[in-house]
């Protein structure tokens, strides 16, 4: 931020993204001034209304704000209902205008970015341009669960950026088992290794999961029964994901593609016979089979280990997929 750059926060779901963005506001959000946009409510649309785009948080004060400022952060908060789109477009520059002209350190988040494109006909890439050819004050900081999907906002043509100021990427990954034992036993030091490891290797280091298991755990469950609840209570955000990911698609396509592998060795299956697998069932084209498994890697649903290879990255949604048949027929997949 200090640099001027825009930032993107990439990595799996629920690995921490926010909880890195929560911890910058509270420590340096004095610092700055900051818009805070959840955009996670638009996951399963395929179009959102740009009087949706409020922010869930903003330390602007009216206060210290000029009159027509004023009036332009009551329009972006929607506290003022704007008459159309244009009229909100330009409340949005405005205000960021103000703002870079007074020489105030401004920070714009929008988490779960993947879906500013669905704000058409809002132009919100466009604006995101703006902001970074004439605001040299104002940053941008982007998160993603499907950053595969945010990749293609930030670098759409894969041999340029799309914005002009340089993007910082900052990878967050899944643990490792050692580092998610460790994290375990700061909470639950009286538990025992052998219960730390097995939660750690059901819940595929993931931090998210792994910190609802230890909540259960101080709050008197057994190792077993939080385990248990915490399984379940992945498996069902996983099927929440996979439900909002199928809306935009639309194609019984991912979910051959991912019953398949589900399926298959947890090391991986290959290519060729996932590929297979979707052109004899749906009879479409090797080409389309193959953007399909890059949609499920974009959208982190699906790593490639080695070439040739495509895994599930987590039990949790291994089990999940292999449950959603039922769920998904009444859809009209098979």
């Amino acid at each position: 931020m200090e640099d001027g750059d825009f930032a993107a926060v990439l990595g799996p779901r629920r690995v921490g993204k926010t909880s890195v963005i929560n911890v910058f506001l509270n420590e340096y959000g004095s610092e700055y001034k900051y818009l805070y946009y959840d955009l996670a409510f638009g996951m399963g649309r395929e179009a959102i209304s740009y009087t949706e785009l409020t922010p869930v948080s903003t330390n602007i004060s009216e206060e210290e704000l000029e009159y027509s400022a004023t009036l332009n952060l009551g329009l972006v908060k929607m506290d003022i209902k704007p008459r159309g789109i244009a009229e909100f477009q330009n409340a949005f520059l405005n205000l960021l205008r103000y703002l870079n002209k007074e020489g105030k350190k401004t920070v714009i988040i929008f988490d779960e970015a993947q879906v500013l494109p669905r704000f058409a006909p809002l132009n919100m890439l466009g604006m995101l341009q703006t902001i970074s050819d004439g605001f040299e004050n104002v940053t941008v900081v982007l998160s993603g669960s499907m950053p595969g999907l945010l990749e293609r906002i930030i670098n759409p043509t894969g041999d340029r950026p799309f914005f002009a100021r340089y993007v910082e990427r900052i990878n967050i990954p899944r643990w490792d088992v050692k580092e998610s034992v460790e994290y375990l036993k700061k909470g639950l030091p009286d538990s025992s290794e052998e219960e730390l490891m097995e939660a750690a290797k059901e819940l595929s280091n993931v931090p998210g999961f792994l910190a609802y298991y230890g909540k259960l755990r101080t709050k008197g469950r057994t190792h077993e029964e939080a385990l248990s609840m915490t399984v379940n209570y992945a498996v069902k955000l996983w099927k929440e994901d996979l439900r909002n990911f199928i809306r935009i698609y639309k194609s019984p396509a991912y979910i051959i593609a991912l019953r398949t592998i589900a399926k298959g060795p947890s090391y991986g299956v290959a290519t060729e016979e996932i590929v297979t697998e979707i052109t004899s069932t749906l009879k479409i084209s090797e080409r389309r089979a193959k953007e399909v498994l890059k949609n499920l890697v974009d959208g982190g649903f699906l790593v490639k280990p080695k070439r040739g290879l495509y895994q599930i990255p987590e039990r949790p949604l291994r089990k999940a997929v292999l449950e959603f048949k039922a769920e998904a027929s009444w859809e009209g997949y098979p």
